[in-house]
């Protein structure tokens, strides 16, 4: 019988499942590779093999750059054309590439995970930040390859590289800060405008439109929540008590789901 693994144990295993979608809608199934990877992640640092942990979590970090790539599209969709554009397959992979109009997030996989981090420019990332994506890339394959050692062997080591991962999650979530405001200013706007009014409960857009579609994540979903809408209310008056509603919304959405502590 498999022992039951709580990865709540795992130090920061939480902190960047946070990063990653809720519950996205793609063509894989993101939520069953996060939830496979994640075990990996807990069996493996419960029974104290810390390299092989950490390479899960490389791959958890790696699913969120690509998610982040996706988002980019969305948002910007000309800048990001303009850049994609010079975009390179891994050789024998260019019939496969199909990253203009990604339908998932894995179609960022085909591309050399170094160059991804150069998209990040279009959000203003810091170069030497885009840099150390790549350094962390650089780390992961040299631990890959059968070099007959095991650098990760204590705890202290893999929390190490962990934070550094984790480090890098969170200066990529500031600069798509403004980014993702904007990005729920412009569904606030169509909301207020009637272009979902085939939702008769505000929740089920949240769900649907932003959560599965958009495939936020636990931290971009609160900053929305912790969004103001004076400003939108400001320009759109008519609409001040749809706004209020809608955010009072998103926050019950929150504390219903845990993601904030009951006021």
């Amino acid at each position: 019988m498999i022992d039951e693994i709580d990865y709540t144990e795992v130090p920061y295993l939480q902190e960047i499942l946070n990063f990653l979608p809720i519950n996205p809608s793609d063509e894989e199934d993101i939520n069953s590779y996060i939830n496979n990877i994640t075990n990996l992640i807990a069996v493996n640092y419960k029974y104290e093999q810390y390299q092989f942990a950490y390479f899960g979590v490389h791959l958890l970090y790696m699913t969120y750059i690509y998610c982040t790539a996706w988002k980019i599209s969305q948002i910007a969709p000309d800048r990001y054309k303009d850049v994609i554009v010079f975009a390179r397959p891994y050789s024998g992979r260019e019939k496969d590439l199909k990253i203009e109009e990604a339908n998932s997030i894995f179609a960022y996989s085909l591309l050399p995970e170094k160059d991804i981090a150069k998209l990040f420019k279009l959000i203003n990332l810091d170069k030497s930040q885009i840099d150390y994506v790549a350094a962390l890339v650089d780390t992961r394959n040299e631990m890959a390859h059968a070099s007959g050692k095991i650098d990760i062997l204590t705890e202290d080591s893999y929390d190490a590289k962990v934070r550094n991962i984790l480090t890098s999650m969170q200066n990529i979530n500031r600069c798509m800060y403004n980014h993702i405001r904007c990005w729920y200013s412009r569904i606030l706007i169509s909301f207020c405008s009637g272009e979902f009014e085939d939702y008769e409960d505000a929740q089920d857009l949240i769900t649907e439109q932003m959560i599965q579609s958009f495939k936020l994540s636990v931290n971009e979903l609160l900053i929305c929540k912790d969004m103001s809408v004076r400003t939108l209310i400001t320009k759109h008056m008519k609409h001040k008590e749809k706004l209020k509603k809608f955010k009072k919304t998103v926050g019950d959405y929150c504390q219903e789901m845990g993601y904030i502590e009951p006021l």
